[in-house]
């Protein structure tokens, strides 16, 4: 057998044994198909501890994606529109689930979505929510579209842990993958229009834990890892 003729058998030796290895750790077991079903409508109450729903308006997915791929993307949406009865001041709530957190189908986080649908994004800040004894790592942004400015915060969770950037998500659903598993996600935001923007972010804090603390620990545990 000439030089030639080695390296080429070589060379189809490797590409064999890295196809086997891609092979064994793709991903089998489906983390959304692990325990009970979730249901959003259901999972977040209507009314909660001074807050409740605004049944005029509900808060818009901000996402440039729509359609088929959309509908790949996100089993489940959920937006909404809550009012404090205390203040009247109110807060847009939007959660998107996928079942499949596999490359092609990664949730699309609101710093790549708003800048997309025409928004630029004039600060983005790492912060955490605090719930009991708990502290939630979540993202800050400030986001502007001509007359519109929306604060912002919201967080993502890939299986059954917590990312504030697309790397990281990336990061976590790879490292589900290389166990064997496939992650559902989950991008919580929320965010507020026509306050200034220290007290949109205030608000939305208080929105938040009061939320989190009207959930039953698996509740919690479902939207803030919590």
């Amino acid at each position: 057998m000439s030089t030639l003729q080695r390296r080429a058998l070589s060379l189809l030796l490797i590409m064999a044994l890295a196809a086997l290895l891609a092979w064994s750790v793709r991903p089998t077991v489906r983390l959304a198909d692990q325990g009970a079903t979730l249901d959003l409508e259901t999972l977040v109450p209507h009314q909660f501890d001074g807050w409740e729903l605004d049944e005029r308006q509900s808060a818009a997915v901000v996402n440039p994606q729509a359609g088929e791929l959309q509908s790949r993307i996100y089993q489940q949406v959920l937006a909404r529109t809550y009012i404090q009865r205390s203040t009247g001041r109110s807060v847009m709530l939007s959660i998107a689930y996928g079942e499949n957190q596999s490359r092609s189908n990664d949730l699309h986080v609101p710093d790549v979505c708003y800048p997309a649908s025409g928004f630029r994004i004039e600060q983005s800040k790492q912060g955490t929510v605090r719930f009991a004894q708990n502290e939630i790592p979540v993202r800050r942004l400030i986001a502007q579209r001509l007359q519109r400015r929306e604060p912002l915060t919201y967080w993502t969770i890939i299986g059954d842990q917590i990312a504030t950037s697309a790397t990281g998500a990336k990061l976590l659903a790879l490292s589900y993958g290389l166990r064997g598993t496939v992650p559902d996600g989950m991008i919580v935001r929320v965010s507020s229009i026509g306050l200034a923007d220290d007290e949109a972010f205030i608000l939305q804090q208080e929105f938040v834990e009061t939320l989190l603390g009207s959930l039953s620990a698996e509740g919690r545990k479902k939207l803030a890892g919590a």
